[in-house]
């Protein structure tokens, strides 16, 4: 009889520390999985990170800025820096007013909105020739972009196409919608080097 009490005393025994360790493992397993998840739900946001293609985001970027406005601080630095500007000035004269702060703050002001959207050479063609294009007139109107679509070319990977629309709304007259297609070249990631806009419908000229 002591030898069977004995033995029935060890299997509770056993019984109760088989079923200890099961709980631990059981918590250890939770944790774990816990973790698991946690380090996958860490890692999807640097995965989907990767998947951005910046120059794309560059070239929207621009869209947006160019086409959604007027941009009032261009004008009104524009409008100062042509209060300053003399009227067929000597070499010292044109030296003094590149140097001045109306000039300065415009050209401030320019790079610091399209800058980091291009090479170096990209934003300087683009600043003498396309920023603030569609700011630059002394009607009052509002432009808002939509539907912009972005397409990397089959030709390379430093190409792309796009397609947007513009709604022009007047101060004083009726709204529209006007559409633009264009081309980029991003020679490095998240920097164009150069970018061109088809007005089809001659939004331009409404403006001005």
């Amino acid at each position: 009889m002591e030898i069977g009490a004995n033995l029935y005393k060890n299997l509770s025994l056993s019984a109760v520390l088989l079923l200890f360790l099961s709980s631990v493992l059981v918590g250890c397993s939770t944790e774990e999985t816990a973790e698991s998840t946690e380090a996958i739900e860490s890692v999807e946001p640097a995965e989907q990170e990767a998947g951005v293609d910046e120059s794309e985001e560059a070239i929207r970027s621009v869209i947006e800025k160019e086409f959604n406005g007027p941009d009032e601080t261009y004008r009104n630095l524009w409008n100062v820096m042509a209060d300053k500007q003399p009227v067929d000035p000597n070499q010292e004269e044109y030296d003094a007013f590149l140097e001045s702060a109306e000039y300065t703050d415009l050209m401030d002001y320019m790079e610091d909105s399209y800058a980091e959207y291009f090479t170096e050479n990209g934003y300087d063609n683009f600043s003498r020739s396309g920023a603030f294009n569609y700011s630059f007139s002394e009607r009052e109107y509002q432009l808002s972009t939509s539907d912009i679509d972005i397409v990397q070319s089959d030709n390379g990977e430093k190409l792309y196409s796009f397609t947007f629309k513009v709604w022009y709304e007047p101060a004083d007259g009726e709204a529209a919608e006007y559409e633009f297609e264009g081309r980029a070249i991003a020679p490095e990631e998240g920097k164009i080097g150069k970018v061109d806009f088809h007005d089809k419908d001659q939004l331009i000229e409404d403006i001005r």
